[in-house]
């Protein structure tokens, strides 16, 4: 199979993202605060909170645009084939350009971004890896009681470490309803949609209803072995998610409501399978105070999984039914030049390409500081337990750990030197795809820059 060593281009570049001092403050960058000035009803998304500090910036009616580059080494990124197979390391040169425009009008805001990117070995020139990463996204409140949110990504890769919603200007995707890719798969193209919308009907001065819905496709193509066969070991799924939703504001930090919702799997590998998975659920947002938001929620999941399986000429129809608990929360917390993010969740999801539906169980953090004017530093951890719950792959499961981090030296407002160190653990049963431990070292440089669009 071929090289993991591309997870540094991606990993690496998210452990510590560039931000902006400014000496001044405009019209179009201003600091972003913690929690919004009215912090109205909410609800359960599929985006997940920013690791922000008082040094960053809002962009409004901006173009943003830059390129990193730089080399990544992997003391497990180069395959070798053969009757004894073994790995050794490798070193990767990367470019990866982006450019990102966001404007605002009387009752919105819009958003277009597309981060491209390649990297060559320098032991397998014949091995280049790509990515393109494309998002789009709006807001629109025509009056004081409605309000639409609707966002599209699109990822086409060959990189196996990429995960879809990575871009500019953009919050990245999480949360109960968001993609499930902790796995880092071997190399092969693979091409993401996600879209999502969220409609919001505030009915009194602090009570709101509404609905959400996304939907979620992965398709992965065959994988070529070093003997030039092609097999395709991958699950793709389609996955279809929605919500109702009711918010109540009971005190000025304190909003609790109900969601009922609603996750459709379909997955096709070696077998086709099904899973149907409501849940309602219980959420609570607190914000204790202007730097601080906590948010929580937790219910009962029913997962219905029907799976059609072959014994010799005849297909066969099997059905499982299990309860699992869902359950999450996040924490945010910005003061300063700190920044602390932790989260944690269990929910029903796909495989991630590599199972049919899974109980997913997922935990991360990461603490990001300004150390002085010039330096910057960031450290980021995650570890997922995937386990199958299909007739074929009740007994399967799928891990990940990593953990890395590294500075970032501002040279000046728009460019920058970066350093990380990652670490990189999995294992697998019942999956049959490599996993393996990476230590990665990557250095780059980092060139980014804002213009005003006016107002």
């Amino acid at each position: 199979m071929k090289s993991c060593s591309m997870f540094a281009v991606v990993l690496l570049l998210g452990l510590a993202p560039v931000v902006y001092a400014q000496d001044s403050q405009s019209s179009q960058e201003v600091p972003k605060p913690m929690v919004e000035e009215t912090a109205g009803p909410s609800h359960l998304g599929s985006e997940a909170p920013p690791l922000t500090i008082d040094t960053d910036v809002v962009s409004r009616n901006v173009l943003v645009a830059g390129f990193s580059l730089g080399a990544v080494y992997d003391n497990h990124g180069l395959y070798h084939g053969g009757t004894s197979p073994y790995y050794s390391g490798d070193v990767r040169y990367f470019v990866q350009p982006s450019i990102g425009f966001q404007r605002t009008f009387s009752t919105g805001d819009w958003t277009l971004s597309y981060t491209p990117g390649v990297s060559i070995s320098q032991h397998d020139t014949g091995d280049d890896q790509y990515s393109n990463n494309f998002a789009g996204d709006i807001n629109w409140r025509p009056n004081s009681y409605f309000m639409l949110h609707a966002r599209q990504d699109y990822s086409r890769t060959n990189n196996p470490f990429e995960s879809v919603g990575r871009v500019d200007l953009l919050p990245g995707l999480g949360g109960p309803f968001g993609p499930n890719y902790d796995g880092v798969l071997p190399e092969t193209e693979r091409t993401s949609l996600v879209s999502s919308v969220d409609l919001t009907y505030r009915v009194a001065e602090h009570s709101a209803i509404g609905v959400t819905g996304g939907y979620q496709k992965y398709d992965y193509a065959p994988l070529h072995t070093n003997t030039g066969a092609s097999t395709n070991p991958f699950v793709d799924s389609h996955v279809i998610n929605g919500s109702v939703f009711y918010s109540q504001q009971i005190r000025t930090s304190v909003t609790v409501g109900a969601q009922f919702a609603y996750t459709d799997i379909y997955s096709t590998g070696a077998e086709i399978a099904r899973t149907q998975a409501p849940a309602p659920m219980g959420f609570v947002k607190w914000t204790p105070g202007e730097h601080t938001v906590v948010t929580l929620y937790a219910g009962p999941q029913y997962a219905r999984s029907r799976q059609e399986v072959a014994i010799g000429p005849f297909t066969v129809a099997v059905y499982l039914h299990h309860w699992y608990p869902t359950y999450g929360g996040t924490v945010a917390w910005s003061r300063g030049r700190h920044a602390f993010n932790a989260n944690g969740m269990q929910r029903v999801s796909n495989g991630g390409g590599v199972l049919d539906a899974v109980k997913a169980i997922d935990a991360g953090a990461a603490y990001r500081a300004r150390l002085s004017r010039r330096l910057l530093a960031e450290v980021r951890g995650n570890w997922s337990n995937e386990r199958g719950i299909g007739y074929l792959s009740s007994g399967s499961y799928f891990r990940s750990l990593w953990a890395g981090g590294g500075p970032v030296f501002e040279l000046k407002r728009s460019l920058s030197v970066r350093m990380d160190v990652a670490y990189v653990h999995q294992s697998e049963s019942g999956v049959g795809l490599v996993a393996g431990n990476h230590l990665l070292v990557q250095g780059s440089l980092d060139y980014r820059f804002h213009k005003s669009l006016g107002e």
